[in-house]
């Protein structure tokens, strides 16, 4: 089985999903259907988590169903409709070509952040998709993205905006879904010139491009009416962000649309603190001491993470081998099926340390 549907249940009903998208991409500038949006964030998201590297991955229409708390005939429809339209879709962003970088003769000399030192704006123009197949008999769609496309997924990890894909479900509309990417990812930003909130300043072509509308709206009033103002509208209803628009005029044209952030969401609470407690006093649940805690590894205390989950799964047919009476009976799956049949019990601290052969897999 190849990389790519090595996790078929990457996207299941009840799990929390954390999107984690490059700011060249919350950044660049396209025109795509909700659905479509949606479809490609969830993909992105997925490449990029799943850490296999590469530029191939699927989304199934369980997957997309459990993602957005919809019925499944309608996901196998979107991933249907979908596939026909995609391969036509394009894009542009901005990354920067570090100068320093360049001069010292490394081979990777472009970056998403913009660097502090001299560097020059690159725009990059580019199709999402290089390949694209709907199989209808097994339910999912197949995407192999671009060469630019991969390479800013793989660049995550230098500056990126990290939100919650459930607060998106109930955006009606791709400017309003655009918007919201947006926010969270100025919301942290510094407030400046004496401003009480974040500020996103932009031209009116800039904004245009952004929301990838730039042949449509000719008149200013237009574009303020049917595309910023409902997306602000939409955002503020929905309670984690009041925004207010403002304008900035030369005469009495409008040249820059500014929107100001006010972050509604409360910090977490901290976690809880226990009252001190014997550090002999053998826990309940784990049967370990809080001194042997300490001396085990600390997956054991905490359960697997995704990547060490992954890295089993090289180790797969020795792994379930070892632990094959846990294994559910008339089980006709493949050894990655049978691990991540196991994924729950694999991060919960309670049941981790019953599996055989954990440890000396993950020293490998």
């Amino acid at each position: 089985m190849s990389e790519f549907v090595s996790k078929p249940n990457f996207y299941v009903e009840g799990k929390e999903i954390v999107i984690s998208k490059s700011n060249a991409l919350i950044e660049g500038g396209y025109d795509l259907s909700p659905a479509e949006h949606d479809l490609l964030t969830l993909a992105v998201n997925k490449l990029h988590n799943q850490g296999t590297g590469g530029k191939q991955v699927f989304i199934s229409a369980k997957e997309f169903s459990a993602a957005n708390k919809t019925h499944d005939k309608y996901a196998y429809e979107v991933l249907r409709e979908t596939a026909q339209r995609l391969y036509e879709r394009k894009l542009s962003c901005t990354i920067y070509l570090d100068e320093l970088k360049q001069l010292a003769g490394e081979e990777d000399i472009y970056t998403i952040a913009r660097p502090k030192t001299s560097h020059k704006p690159t725009k990059l123009n580019f199709r999402w998709l290089q390949a694209v197949s709907y199989e209808e008999q097994s339910g999912f769609i197949y995407l192999m993205f671009s060469d630019p496309l991969a390479y800013l997924i793989s660049k995550t990890g230098e500056a990126y905006t990290k939100y919650d894909y459930a607060k998106t479900i109930d955006l009606n509309g791709f400017y309003t879904k655009r918007l919201y990417e947006l926010v969270n990812k100025w919301k942290g930003a510094k407030p400046t010139n004496g401003n009480k909130h974040p500020q996103i300043i932009m031209a009116l072509e800039e904004w245009k491009e952004f929301f990838g509308c730039v042949d449509k709206y000719a008149k200013t009033a237009e574009f303020k009416r049917w595309v910023l103002l409902p997306s602000i509208k939409q955002i503020n209803e929905q309670g984690d962000f009041t925004l207010t628009l403002e304008q900035e005029k030369v005469g009495r044209i409008i040249t820059h649309f500014v929107i100001s952030i006010k972050d509604n969401q409360k910090p977490k609470k901290k976690a809880f603190k226990e009252p001190f407690r014997d550090a002999d006093t053998v826990d309940m649940f784990t049967g370990m001491t809080d001194k042997d805690k300490t001396k085990f590894p600390a997956w054991q205390a905490k359960g697997l993470s995704d990547g060490q989950i992954n890295k089993l799964k090289v180790f797969g047919k020795e792994f379930c081998d070892a632990n094959s009476d846990k294994m559910p009976e008339n089980f006709k799956g493949s050894y990655n099926d049978l691990i991540d049949y196991w994924a729950l019990m694999l991060q919960n601290p309670n049941h981790v340390g019953g599996f055989k052969m954990t440890q000396e897999l993950l020293s490998r």
